[in-house]
């Protein structure tokens, strides 16, 4: 599961680098809300991925699961934050929730194992 979730996380990256060269005015733009958006305020950094976690598996955004979930690993989350998070999710989604949770699942065995 490590390559796996380590190749989506490497093409997205790679990806979104590469609007850099496509659409640097919207790149950029997008990047500066995200800076704004993500950083400690009356919720800290971390709390802000692990929201971001929930948004993306009722979207659902696979990459966008995988990168959140690098990102709020990153920040200090642990797996049982991120996992009370998608019991949130699954009473937002319902059953494609909690299909979409293995996604996560799958980053947390790989870069947070139990």
């Amino acid at each position: 599961m490590t390559d796996d979730v380590d190749k989506t996380l490497k093409s997205f990256m790679k990806h979104f680098g590469a609007l850099n060269r496509d659409i640097p005015d919207a790149r950029n733009a997008f990047t500066d809300l995200q800076k704004t958006v993500h950083k400690d305020g009356a919720l800290p950094a971390k709390f802000k991925e692990i929201i971001c976690i929930v948004a993306s598996i009722l979207s659902p955004c696979e990459k966008c699961m995988v990168f959140h979930t690098k990102q709020a690993l990153s920040l200090g989350a642990t797996r049982e934050e991120i996992m009370e998070a998608c019991s949130v999710a699954i009473v937002m989604g319902g059953g494609p929730a909690v299909s979409n949770i293995a996604v996560v699942q799958d980053c947390l065995d790989a870069w947070a194992p139990r």
